[in-house]
Formats: C-alpha cells, sequence, structure tokens
C-alpha cells in the first residue's frame, strides 16, 4: 500500500442522530515517516466504544473533542512499519490510538493523553483482535469494574445491562467465573438466548419484550448485590429499587441518555442508595492503565483454560468503520465490536 486511507470528521452529528458514514469523508494521503522519537503503526484493527460518539457531538464531553476535518480517533491494534524510537522495533505489536486509517505516526514519549496508553504487546494473541477484546481494553473494563469497583463476590447476584455487548459479555463471564449468580439485561430474544445458552448466564431479560421490574422481582427477591450499567436510563433506575444491602452499582456507560435532550435527568430512584446503604460509582478505564498487564495476564490464564470465550464481532475493511461503530447505537452487534482493517502478519 503506498496511500493512507484515512475517516475525516465531515458533520457533528445531532443530539439524536444515529451516526453513520454522513458524519465523516474518506480521503487518501501519503504515508508519514517517523523522525527521531517516533514510529508507523499499520493498523491491523480497530475497536469501538460510545465514548468515539461524544467525541464528535457538540455537547459537553469528558473527553477531547475532534474538529471538522480531522482524522476520526480510535484505539487500534498495529504492526510497526517504521521505528525511529529505540523502544520500538519494525515488525513489533502495538495498541495505541491509531485513529480511523491505515497507518497511523505514534511518538511515545509524548505528553498528549490520547496516545499515554501506547502499549508494546509482548506476548500477542492470535488473532490480533484480542488484545482490543478480551486481552484488552475490553477485557481489563470488565475486570476491573466489575472486581475492583463492584468489588463481587462468590455468590452475590450481578446484574449487567448491555450484557450481550462487547464489555457486557465479559462482565458476566468473569462473574460466573468469580462464582456470582449473573442476570443480563437485552434486546431480544436471541441475545438473551446466547448470553443463557453460550455464556452461561443463570437468565436474561429481554428488555425490549418482558417488563424488567417484573422480572427482576422474580428473579431477585433478596435483591441485587452488584449492577453493571452501560446504558443508565430507565434501565437503571429500575435496577436501583431491586438493590440489596450495600450494594454496588458500577456505572461504566450510559448509551441509552448521553446523546439525548433529556440526558442530565437524573434516576428517581436514587434515594434507595440510603435506605439500601449502597453505592454508586463512574470509572474511567484508563486509569488503571498502569494495571494493564496484571488483567491481561488473568484474562489469558482464563482464556488459554478454556473457561473465557472470546466473544468478536467483527467486520472487514475499514470503509465500513462507519457503520462498525453505528451498531452500538442500533443493537446490531453481539459480543465485542471489531473492525479488521489488514491481515495479521504471519506468527
Amino acid at each position: 500500500m503506498t496511500k493512507n486511507r484515512q475517516w475525516l470528521l465531515d458533520r457533528h452529528p445531532d443530539p439524536d442522530e444515529i451516526i453513520g458514514a454522513e458524519h465523516f469523508k474518506l480521503i487518501e494521503t501519503d504515508i508519514a515517516s517517523p523522525h527521531g522519537g517516533q514510529l508507523v503503526l499499520k493498523t491491523i484493527a480497530l475497536g469501538t466504544s460510545p465514548a468515539q460518539r461524544s467525541y464528535i457531538s457538540k455537547g459537553l464531553s469528558m473527553h477531547d473533542k475532534i474538529s471538522i476535518g480531522e482524522v476520526m480517533r480510535g484505539r487500534g491494534v498495529g504492526v510497526v512499519s517504521a521505528s525511529r524510537h529505540p523502544d520500538f522495533q519494525d515488525g513489533d505489536i502495538v495498541v495505541a490510538s491509531t485513529g480511523w486509517q491505515d497507518y497511523s505516526l505514534q511518538t511515545p514519549d509524548s505528553q498528549n493523553p490520547n496516545v499515554l496508553s501506547i502499549r508494546k504487546v509482548v506476548n500477542p494473541a492470535h488473532p490480533l483482535t484480542m488484545s482490543l477484546g478480551i486481552l484488552g481494553s475490553a477485557g481489563a473494563t470488565a475486570y476491573f469494574g466489575l472486581l475492583d469497583v463492584g468489588l463481587a463476590k462468590a455468590g452475590e447476584t450481578v446484574v449487567i445491562s448491555a450484557a450481550a455487548g462487547g464489555i457486557g459479555s465479559v462482565v458476566g463471564q468473569i462473574a460466573k467465573l468469580s462464582g456470582c449468580r449473573v442476570i443480563g439485561i437485552a434486546g431480544g430474544p436471541e441475545k438473551c438466548r446466547w448470553l443463557c445458552e453460550g455464556l452461561n448466564f443463570d437468565a436474561a431479560i429481554d428488555y425490549k419484550n418482558e417488563n424488567i421490574g417484573n422480572r427482576l422481582d422474580a428473579l431477585c427477591p433478596r435483591g441485587i448485590d452488584v449492577f453493571f450499567d452501560n446504558v443508565g436510563g430507565e434501565i437503571l433506575d429500575v435496577v436501583l429499587a431491586h438493590i440489596s444491602l450495600n450494594a454496588r452499582i458500577v456505572i461504566c456507560g450510559f448509551i441509552s441518555t448521553d446523546y439525548r435532550d433529556n440526558k442530565n435527568m437524573g434516576p428517581r430512584n436514587y434515594t434507595n442508595l440510603v435506605k439500601k446503604r449502597a453505592r454508586m460509582e463512574g470509572f474511567f478505564i484508563f486509569d488503571y492503565r498502569h494495571r494493564f498487564d496484571e488483567a491481561e495476564a488473568k484474562l489469558g490464564e482464563w482464556f488459554s483454560a478454556g473457561a473465557l470465550i472470546n466473544c468478536e464481532d467483527v467486520d472487514d475493511g475499514l470503509e465500513t468503520m462507519p457503520l462498525t461503530l453505528q451498531s452500538l447505537f442500533t443493537g446490531g452487534n453481539k459480543g465485542i465490536k471489531l473492525c479488521r482493517v489488514a491481515p495479521d502478519p504471519p506468527n
């Protein structure tokens, strides 16, 4: 390849508009050359996150915004194709903020917060998409969110929203491995069946076709000990009415409300936090970046033992990336949603 394809932001989405290809523009440009302390990374695969929509939205966000005409930001795994940095050699596998492009110029020593988590993968698993998925930030989010923030323990009841998504599907598996009783909330009978039959969840609630409150009454008569929340909104409110004494609510995301005009409306049942002496806490996965090796080691151990299933939903081709991201907001994904840009290099 002699050119670098890049997806640029072309238009900010309106608050209730579904993100899609019409918000981006695909161009070709020259591949950059590294200078001292830099390297060029050839993208193998790109990850997705609901947070990527906040990069390009007009509203307030904890994330730095992307301007019109800039390369769309996103994490990827790639292979070093040219290096002028002493710690990186050609052929090294690296996870970094690559952006939506075939090649990215990386400066590992930069103080830019977007590149602080550049990380060489010492013993890469194959396919390399796993370095973004269960052995990467998706797996680390599930691992630290459930065990460090949620403090889940054997015998407890764990409920997960967006349970068939990338984070939720891993959270549920870790909870089962930790001896918990696991209930997932997902959209549609097919996803709920997959959670129970494919991932060994104890039960699943179809929020599209079932009354969540009634189902929680039946499934959790003693209350919910840990709620891992990926959606916010009405589901969070219903769950707050069913928590147990000293429950922990882990706020990972709020995809159902984050981009709507009423997104700042708080849950009505938050007073139950006082009645039940419960705790609700949010977390940001890159605050744990200094412990990623710990998560990777444990997740890899479970995977090697056959106890952790690699749930990847992979699209092919950089050109599909806008629709790959869109699927997170339309319920089109099952498992960790990724986009393969190039084949894995030979082992």
